[in-house]
């Protein structure tokens, strides 16, 4: 990997967004105060999604298209088969099918926003909120330990750049975190094309939760009342490769959204670090954590095999 921008400490070279990441979890204790937590919530939220689609301006529809069906196919398997794995694999543990379902669908489709919109499609139980911010943090926290351990493993996969980049979009739980291991990667093209892939999981998002619907009523029970908002920084992504496919921005201007976008990634990192609680983690219990990391293990493993498949097409 490029270390160009990367910090060093001692005899170790860090990526800026790990610096980031740790200063983040080092001010929790303060910056977890009601005073603070509006602008931490802005700058997780917000300000990532905007510098997610400002990430536009490098790619061209062009670009988009070059990489075959592969990513589509990956982003495809990603979700509806970690959702249909978390089903099962949550009997296995002995847990409720419905909180295999939940964690299935954040981790295979985009994180927090997933896990509102299964646990609004999902019947109401008494658990229901419980289950719900734990699969937010939990998932949050193992993407996060994801971002930082699979940008070193192209070498281990043999994969080449393009591959790279779509095993950390296809098999990375949230947006924000693909962003950070793309950037770690220190090649602008895998981290557009990691964005491009996570994208495409994101733009699944409503198909998720009818998969889950169905899930749930055939066999008889009713399912919860499910509206997930549409993914806008998805379409922003969108329009600004769209006008850049025409040739709109000069390189100038690339340059400058894309250093803008970088800084946005970067507090976004921060916002994350501060929201990341291990113990608390840890004290949910081990059969829910242990379904986690199975569930990010399958995810990444049918990336893995679909990337291999995909060779020989």
């Amino acid at each position: 990997m490029d270390r160009e921008g990367w910090t060093r400490i001692g005899s170790w070279w860090v990526p800026p967004l790990i610096v980031a990441l740790f200063v983040g979890m080092a001010l929790r204790p303060v910056a977890t105060a009601p005073i603070f937590m509006p602008g931490v919530d802005i700058a997780g939220r917000t300000l990532l999604r905007l510098g997610v689609a400002l990430l536009g301006v490098r790619l061209t529809f062009g670009d988009m298209i070059a990489g075959g069906l592969t990513p589509v196919v990956v982003a495809a398997l990603a979700v509806f088969g970690t959702i249909a794995f978390g089903a099962l694999a949550a009997r296995w543990f002995g847990l409720p099918r419905d909180l295999g379902l939940l964690t299935g669908c954040s981790v295979g489709v985009c994180g927090a926003a997933a896990a509102m919109a299964a646990g609004a499609a999902l019947p109401r139980h008494p658990s229901s909120d419980r289950d719900i911010a734990f699969t937010v943090m939990g998932v949050n926290a193992i993407s996060t330990l994801a971002m930082v351990a699979y940008p070193y493993l192209q070498s281990t996969l043999h994969y080449s750049a393009f591959e790279m980049s779509v095993f950390l979009g296809g098999a990375i739980h949230d947006v924000a975190q693909v962003a950070g291991a793309g950037q770690m990667m220190g090649d602008a093209k895998i981290l557009a094309d990691a964005i491009m892939t996570k994208l495409m999981r994101v733009a699944m998002l409503l198909p998720a939760v009818l998969f889950i619907v169905w899930w749930v009523t055939r066999s008889g029970e009713a399912a919860g009342d499910a509206r997930p908002k549409p993914p806008l920084f998805l379409f922003g992504f969108l329009t600004l490769a769209a006008l850049n496919s025409f040739g709109l921005f000069p390189p100038a201007v690339q340059q400058a959204v894309s250093m803008a976008s970088g800084i946005l990634i970067t507090i976004a990192i921060a916002a994350l670090g501060i929201k990341t609680s291990l113990a608390s983690l840890a004290a949910i219990g081990p059969r829910p954590v242990a379904l986690l990391f199975v569930q990010t293990l399958f995810v990444a493993l049918v990336v893995i095999a679909t990337i291999y498949a995909a060779r020989a097409f």
